[in-house]
């Protein structure tokens, strides 16, 4: 009986460890916003493809908490996860015009 207690106890702490770790990441796919002036394609691997305006940029990101943080040369962005299917940005005209938002798609 001892051991067969250990197994979910120890399958429990794996898991535990890898949501610590970020390993198992909330958001996954393509997001776009309602005019096709963004989209960002989140990739298992830690890479997001970003389409802004038409210029194609890719980067590592990862998730800490209700954020993402994109890493680049020019330094860290981040975009905030409404949910699972949202994400809101800010943008150079945001306050003329408001946050992005971006939308999973199907």
């Amino acid at each position: 009986m001892h051991g067969k207690t250990r197994y979910p106890l120890l399958a429990t702490a794996a898991l535990l460890l890898l949501l610590a770790s970020g390993c198992i990441r909330k958001i996954s796919g393509v997001y776009k916003d309602a005019n096709n002036v963004m989209s960002l394609d989140f990739q298992p691997d830690g890479r997001v493809y970003s389409r802004i305006m038409g210029v194609p940029v890719v980067s590592n990101y990862e998730e800490s908490g209700s954020k993402i943080i994109f890493k680049g040369p020019e330094g860290d962005a981040f975009v905030d996860i409404v949910d699972a299917n949202t994400l809101s940005i800010d943008h150079p005209l945001a306050e003329y015009t408001g946050r992005i938002e971006l939308k999973k798609q199907q």
